[in-house]
């Protein structure tokens, strides 16, 4: 199934940041399961984004520190080896507090509340459908516009 990116023209009734308008925005996918970066980097792909991966918040956080590629949003699973997703946002909020991050989960919000999770942009729950980390990605990043 092929997703095309919504009229934006005068009169639209979706409000989508400009990245998103025009040649995608930058997302760094964050997690360390191969088969959920393959399903949601198609997603964000096939709605116009560039998407860049790590398989851990540590590669992500070294990448953005060595400025290797552009990022404009964070989406990263929680549940990770050597750095884990609520310790990248924590990083990412001191050193590049501009760049949103949605927190990809199995657990309910409730429960991230209670684990101590700072509030992240977003948070979409796993497993999840495609138009739900879309409706996220692109609440998130129309803050920034």
């Amino acid at each position: 199934m092929t997703q095309s990116i919504p009229d934006t023209g005068p009169g639209s009734s979706l409000n989508l940041p400009p990245c998103v308008r025009e040649d995608g925005c930058h997302v760094l996918l964050v997690d360390d399961e191969r088969a959920v970066r393959r399903f949601a980097s198609r997603v964000l792909q096939q709605d116009g984004h560039i998407v860049h991966e790590a398989a851990d918040g540590a590669e992500a956080l070294e990448l953005i520190e060595k400025n290797s590629v552009p990022v404009e949003l964070v989406v990263s699973d929680i549940i990770m080896p050597r750095l884990n997703g609520v310790e990248l946002m924590k990083a990412l909020a001191a050193a590049r507090p501009e760049i949103p991050v949605i927190l990809m989960s199995a657990y309910a919000q409730g429960e991230l509340a209670n684990m101590g999770v700072l509030a992240p942009c977003g948070v979409v729950p796993k497993p999840f459908p495609a138009e739900r980390l879309l409706e996220e990605v692109r609440r998130c990043l129309s803050k920034r516009a």
